[in-house]
């Protein structure tokens, strides 16, 4: 059953040991050999993948977005400034940016030469998948970097996507398949640099993704009272309904997520909100109620408790950043 297992720790699969056995033990006395690959579930998207080049007067301001971000060098230098740190990337090097990392972007201070760089911003939704990224503290990435190395690639595969002037369904369906591989490779080289996830029992891989699962079934349920955190998701009743106490319920998803399944539940909202903010085509009061609140200004008061910026505000920002010295 390992292999189940290492599939589960990976992809985010669910399954069920006795529906295996179950399996097994009615088709074995029709075969010689089978193999039964689990069921996966895993999910992402990609968001303004571009390549451009730069002048020396380029520079993009100060911002953050509810996305991750890849940006590769490929000719000449440019500096980025992430959660406050300075990095100078030469060509190969990259950087990869989480969601609500601040950060701006700009040539080398006085170079008369400008720079080409690749870039693209994805989402994901899969919860074993979270770990890794969330648990990387390494922002800069050098050229000779196992990550880099393993990954540029598949990076330069999309370049070439990201040049073409027309894309058709065959070609999107190769470049979901770039982004599974690249995502892949990014989580096997990011789980060899982090030895304590490496510890981490795929038991309690588990049931941190059980616990997981069920805090996303209940957070978008509607609520009419005032702390929709504690109306809506209920830990103790998670816990019970998993047949496991709440401290132990706690101490699995501080180990996996290094987060409490409170603060989980905070992530989660607000990360998706402001994922759907950014799309225009949802009006406020949809997002308010896809995110289970059951009016908009119950929703705007609780976003702007968590950004200091009500839902309108915080759309307008990400669509009015200007861009200075564009090519």
């Amino acid at each position: 059953m390992n292999i189940y297992r290492k599939v589960l720790k990976l992809m985010g699969t669910r399954y069920s040991d006795h529906n295996v056995k179950h399996l097994k033990s009615t088709t074995d006395e029709h075969t010689f050999n089978e193999y039964v690959f689990p069921d996966m579930k895993i999910g992402f998207e990609i968001h303004r993948m571009h390549v451009r080049s730069a002048k020396s007067t380029w520079y993009y301001p100060s911002h953050e977005h509810p996305l991750y971000e890849i940006n590769l060098v490929t000719r000449g230098k440019q500096v980025f400034y992430i959660q406050g740190e300075r990095y100078e990337l030469e060509e190969g090097d990259l950087v990869l940016i989480r969601p609500g990392d601040v950060h701006s972007s700009s040539s080398l201070e006085n170079s008369k030469e400008g720079f080409n760089y690749f870039c693209v911003h994805f989402n994901i939704d899969d919860k074993l998948l979270l770990p890794y990224f969330k648990k990387t503290k390494d922002t800069f990435y050098h050229a000779n970097s196992m990550l880099t190395r393993s990954i540029r690639p598949l990076l330069d595969r999309l370049v070439n996507f990201s040049q073409q002037s027309k894309i058709n369904f065959t070609d999107k369906m190769n470049l979901h398949s770039i982004m599974f591989e690249l995502l892949a490779i990014t989580v096997s080289c990011l789980e060899k640099d982090q030895q304590k996830l490496g510890k981490i029992s795929e038991q309690t891989f588990k049931v941190a993704y059980q616990i997981a699962e069920e805090i996303d079934q209940l957070i978008r349920k509607p609520s009419h009272e005032d702390d929709i955190l504690e109306s809506v998701v209920r830990i103790e009743e998670i816990a019970n309904h998993l047949d496991i106490s709440v401290s132990y319920c706690n101490k699995v998803f501080n180990k996996v997520f290094d987060m409490s399944p409170r603060q989980y539940v905070t992530f989660r909202k607000l990360n998706d909100s402001k994922s759907l903010l950014v799309q225009e085509k949802y009006s406020i009061e949809q997002i308010a109620f896809m995110m289970g609140y059951h009016d908009s200004s119950h929703f705007s008061r609780q976003f702007k408790r968590w950004t200091g910026l009500s839902p309108s505000q915080y759309r307008e920002t990400q669509h009015s950043i200007p861009e200075m010295g564009e090519s």
